[in-house]
């Protein structure tokens, strides 16, 4: 039997999940945004192990592609453990996080500021 102190979180355990928003149903799939991101990317920069594995992280992304700043800051926090003794994410994932951030990164920022439905803006429009 597990003693009950070993069960009490630690502090930065409480901290943490007191920043971290309540997950809803919504991110346990993709949301019309994510999967309309999704199509719009080059397979070879097409996170599919991601969205399979963690939609609520697609979904984020595609929420945030048209604010630079954010979605930098965002893919930043996702490949770089800021809070320490964190298991991380399997290279896989890691590798098409950083496929994404790259391609993003490399967008004119004509391209970055495109929205997912804007049409006349392709979303991944290198720099040249």
């Amino acid at each position: 039997m597990t003693p009950a102190a070993d069960l009490t979180p630690s502090p930065a355990d409480a901290a943490f999940k007191s920043m971290r928003r309540s997950p809803d149903g919504a991110d346990a799939q993709l949301s019309t945004e994510g999967q309309a991101l999704l199509s719009s990317l080059d397979d070879a920069v097409r996170p599919k192990e991601l969205a399979t594995r963690y939609p609520r992280i697609v979904n984020q992304i595609a929420r945030s592609w048209r604010l630079p700043t954010q979605l930098d800051r965002y893919l930043q926090e996702l490949l770089m453990d800021t809070r320490g003794n964190r298991q991380g994410f399997p290279l896989k994932i890691v590798m098409e996080l950083s496929t994404l951030r790259e391609h993003y990164t490399g967008m004119s920022g004509t391209a970055r500021a495109a929205g997912v439905w804007d049409g006349s803006q392709s979303l991944f429009e290198r720099r040249r």
